[in-house]
């Protein structure tokens, strides 16, 4: 599940809705004045505004809780869209402000209880660390990635012809389809349902019905026992090939097409069966399902490129499953200690 959230979290940041916070450049202050009177120039000298203020929203345990503090809240809380949205919108924020500073007011009641010494809390605050610093990493290396996973119309034509299965529609069928129940074997004496001889007397009642010329709405609706199509005429229709049980499957491929068939028993009763259409399985032309070709190549091309990316990372940070062995960087075998670890194992088993 992890990796599913940080491939999720890292498909985010490639498609741009995590952009890369903005340095500000610092004020340019305003050219000096001469004493006499200047020539008027043609186009004002530009003057960047003076820093904003950094106001002082509240005061905690005698330590300031100050306007960036809040804007940094925000980057962390809201998404760039979110942001730009009550940037603009009077009074949009006060809201998120009111909720910045009630946490505020949580963290300082936890510290002061001393839940921060907790064993566990050192721990989740490096998971924290983790979350944050992944997403700078991927920010950083975003544009990268965005130039990597970008994808061609050949590639996804390619993706198409190498996967053809995925894009196969399955063998169907359309039937009509009328079922009695009977009791189970095993059943007490007094329980509900038909016996192996009553469903067979009524299953060709309704075969009778049917042949006398009386609609399939009509006979399903007195007859049949199956709560899914007996209010539609007993029609199932795009039914996939191997959907139903064996007995049933057996009679859809041999039944002649239009006509109903000898009644046919399974775990659930008898059914009565009219098969309409089958339908052969076929690979649909590629831009047929080109839009769905497009998104499957994509996110097979974004899992290729992640893999190799955290790859690349693994063996740039010495990654290693399980305790790892340490080794002399002079000489490349394994340090001292470990050599006489090894070799006081070695002594012991003689």
């Amino acid at each position: 599940m992890l990796r599913t959230t940080l491939i999720a979290f890292t498909a985010a940041v490639l498609a741009g809705q995590t952009p890369a916070p903005e340095t500000k450049k610092p004020a340019i202050p305003a050219p000096a004045v001469e004493a006499k009177k200047p020539v008027a120039p043609a186009v004002a000298p530009k003057v960047e505004a003076a820093p904003k203020e950094d106001k002082v929203l509240a005061s905690i345990a005698d330590r300031p809780v100050r306007e960036s503090d809040f804007e940094l809240f925000l980057t962390l809380a809201l998404n760039a869209q979110q942001r730009a949205q009550i940037g603009v919108v009077q009074g949009a924020k006060d809201p998120y402000r009111k909720q910045f500073l009630d946490t505020k007011v949580m963290q300082a009641a936890a510290r002061k209880r001393g839940l921060d010494k907790h064993p566990d809390f050192r721990r989740k605050m490096e998971l924290m660390e983790m979350q944050i610093l992944v997403q700078e990493l991927l920010q950083k290396d975003g544009e990268t990635l965005r130039a990597k996973i970008a994808i061609n119309e050949a590639e996804v034509k390619a993706y198409y012809e190498k996967h053809t299965a995925q894009f196969k529609t399955p063998e169907s069928f359309n039937a009509r389809h009328i079922l009695v129940g009977i009791k189970a074997a095993d059943a007490a004496k007094d329980a509900k349902g038909l016996t192996e001889e009553e469903a067979k007397a009524r299953v060709a009642l309704a075969a009778k019905a049917l042949a006398d010329g009386k609609g399939w709405e009509v006979v399903a609706k007195e007859f049949s026992d199956d709560p899914g199509s007996k209010d539609k005429g007993g029609l199932y229709e795009n039914v996939a090939k191997g959907s139903f049980v064996p007995e049933f499957e057996a009679a859809v491929q041999k039944q002649e097409l239009g006509k109903v068939g000898e009644p046919v028993k399974s775990n659930f009763g008898f059914h009565l069966i009219q098969v309409e259409k089958r339908t052969l399985a076929e690979v649909p032309a590629f831009e047929k399902v080109k839009d769905k070709v497009q998104q499957k190549a994509q996110a097979a091309k974004q899992e290729e490129v992640f893999q190799v990316y955290i790859d690349g990372l693994k063996q740039d940070v010495g990654f290693v499953i399980g305790e790892a062995r340490p080794i002399s960087k002079a000489a490349g075998k394994p340090a001292a200690g470990a050599k006489g670890k090894a070799t006081k194992n070695v002594e012991a088993k003689k």
